[in-house]
């Protein structure tokens, strides 16, 4: 049931396999965290500041896949993969990851087993930081008060943080993909606390693009959803470290019979070879909703027309940079 991801070690160790080390004793968050959002990082700083003050390894309790995956028939778009949000831990200070596989298994574990069992057991918890909403254990039976007076049984202590408002709203990774989905960027980006991205490696694609000039760098989404769709003012990290202006579609292609959903990216003034390199993809302005057109000419039209957007939208926003 249980992985375990030493982030400090960069160790990896699956199935029922533990850190190389000692298991040490740890101050635990526990969520999805998609997307590392704002609230998810008020939650994670708390995290850290006690952990130090306690002198505990700060970690992270996760899961594969999310319960809303699990239970729901139609997935939910994903923020960001699993390598975002592993790294992400990483970068802010976080020691150790501990991700669960969430299947009819665990789904089943009584709030008590959770405690004692997974919680105390296992992962070694003497610090536990949640948020308000939390709910945990079979049918979600479990809540904060439960798990305060459980936890001081258990030995460890249990706080909750009140839910992270900004734009006069509760910060969620629900809210942030609702904006995304409704082409409010701003709004998302606000939320997130920096721009929505899409990172991945650059495949061959069917290289269309070249015969009416506007070569893409494609990204292949395989079996991802993402929560954007259609074309967008973008800017691009290349493997240079260079973020470069571009212009961006994210759906299945109808105009040449497309039938999975990829990320093509039309990098403004730049040509060279970037197959089988990473870039990340930052969503700046929606442009538009993907349509069919009836033939690649008129399709090569639009494209025109979508540039003199993208580049119209970047001077503006290169002339606010430079105002102030």
């Amino acid at each position: 049931m249980l992985l375990v991801r030493s982030l400090k070690h960069y160790h990896f160790s699956r199935g029922n396999e533990s850190l190389q080390e000692e298991r040490p004793d740890i101050a635990l968050t526990i969520g999805n965290f998609d997307g590392l959002h704002e609230g998810h990082r008020a939650v994670l700083g708390a995290l850290l500041q006690e952990a130090r003050k306690r002198k505990l390894k700060a970690a992270v309790m996760c899961f594969e896949p999310q319960p809303k995956e699990f239970f729901q028939k139609e997935t939910p778009a994903r923020l960001s993969r699993f390598r975002d949000k592993f790294l992400g831990f990483r970068d802010l200070g976080i020691e150790i990851m501990f991700c669960l596989r969430f299947n009819s298994e665990l789904a089943s574990v009584s709030p008590e087993d959770f405690v004692f069992n997974i919680l105390r057991r296992e992962m070694h918890v003497r610090y536990l930081v949640v948020g308000d909403d939390f709910r945990f254990g079979r049918f979600g039976l479990g809540d904060y008060a439960f798990l305060r007076q459980a936890g001081q049984k258990a030995g460890f202590a249990a706080e909750s943080l009140k839910s992270f408002v900004k734009l006069d709203d509760r910060v969620s990774s629900t809210l942030i993909r609702k904006c995304l989905e409704e082409g409010r960027l701003e709004e998302a980006r606000v939320l997130l606390g920096r721009d929505y991205t899409i990172a991945g490696k650059v495949c061959h694609g069917q290289e269309l693009g070249r015969t009416i000039n506007f070569p893409t760098a494609n990204i292949n989404l395989k079996r991802r959803v993402v929560p954007v769709s259609g074309v967008y003012a973008v800017r691009a990290r290349l493997p240079d470290g260079i973020l470069r202006n571009g212009i961006a579609n994210v759906g299945i292609r109808p105009t040449v019979d497309g039938k999975v959903p990829r990320l093509e990216v039309f990098i403004l003034d730049y040509s060279g070879d970037l197959y089988r390199q990473e870039i990340q993809v930052s969503f700046l302005k929606k442009l538009r909703n993907e349509r069919k057109f009836a033939s690649l000419n008129e399709l090569k039209k639009q494209i025109l027309q979508d540039e003199l957007l993208a580049r119209d939208f970047f001077s503006q926003s290169e002339e606010k940079t430079l105002a102030g």
